[in-house]
């Protein structure tokens, strides 16, 4: 009995340590939630973790488990809610064509996120970093792209890049990229959609994306490593990518996953059958040999 009160006290402290938040920005109520360990200080970093397209900052909060990395690492999370749609789904702008009448602008809203709170918790450090899935992995770039005075790195999941993002790129300090993504992806294809066949705006294949932030960066030299393969009982060939040059810190990684879907690595839910197509999109099935939060995690924190 005792033993299970201590474990209840636990989770209502762990739980009290995510607060959903409310603010006017812009003119618009927006909400975010933000998850702060009781062992942060004045040096800890600030990790900003993006919703797919029709999700929630809710649901990414549950299925990455970077609340759980939080409280190991000393670092605090926070899930910015996007807006909803003309369609009703919930969104981040990043250039999507039936989104072309919003006027919402999800890069202010994070940047003042960042601002925010990097003065409510007198942070020293100015700098944070970003991560997100699909939708959220499209706005982790827009983000290097506009805002690499504010982060230090950014990682997507599943996201590719907007070709106006790619076009209008502005960096003016190098911002390090990791993406994690199966090339067997039907959502956000592996190899873009240039010519917009499918109707969400014209986007590069993550070859081009790559391949444009090793130039933009001179990077030198990569390696290819194989980190997981199917001889050893995983359901998908897992390639690890990293180019980088002698004496430069910055990098550019990549996790490319041979066969697999649109799906966050990992993810803390897992399902074997579902009548909700949604629930499909963000979790698929197959790739839990690795965890998406924890090599992103590993990434963010070689630019402490």
């Amino acid at each position: 009995m005792k033993f299970k009160f201590l474990l209840l006290i636990l989770c209502c402290s762990l739980n009290l340590m995510s607060e959903h938040r409310t603010v006017i920005h812009q003119g618009l109520e927006r909400d975010y939630i933000i998850h702060v360990p009781p062992n942060i200080n004045q040096d800890s970093p600030l990790v900003v973790v993006i919703h797919g397209y029709t999700s929630s900052a809710e649901i990414i909060m549950t299925y990455s488990g970077m609340n759980d990395i939080a409280n190991r690492e000393g670092f605090i999370a926070v899930y910015p809610q996007g807006t909803v749609g003309s369609d009703g789904n919930t969104f981040f702008k990043v250039g999507y064509d039936f989104h072309s009448d919003s006027t919402v602008d999800d890069v202010s809203f994070i940047r003042y996120l960042v601002n925010s709170l990097t003065q409510e918790f007198n942070l020293k450090r100015q700098k944070a970093f970003a991560t997100g899935m699909s939708n959220g992995g499209d706005m982790a770039y827009l983000l290097a792209c506009t805002s690499s005075d504010l982060f230090k790195a950014v990682a997507s999941v599943t996201g590719v890049m907007m070709k106006q993002t790619m076009d209008n790129c502005e960096l003016d300090n190098p911002v390090p990229i990791f993406e994690i993504h199966g090339t067997s992806d039907d959502i956000s294809f592996f190899d873009g959609d240039i010519n917009n066949s499918t109707g969400w705006g014209a986007y590069y294949g993550l070859p081009e994306t790559i391949d444009f932030f090793v130039e933009k960066y001179q990077l030198a030299q990569k390696s290819e490593e194989l980190i997981l393969s199917k001889d050893e009982g995983a359901p998908n060939d897992i390639f690890f990518e990293r180019y980088w040059t002698e004496g430069d810190e910055t990098e550019v990684w990549m996790y490319r996953i041979e066969g697999g879907g649109h799906i966050w690595p990992g993810a803390g839910v897992k399902l074997t059958w579902w009548n909700n197509p949604i629930l499909r999109y963000y979790f698929g099935s197959g790739e839990d040999e690795i965890s998406a939060s924890e090599a992103v995690w590993m990434f963010f924190k070689k630019y402490l």
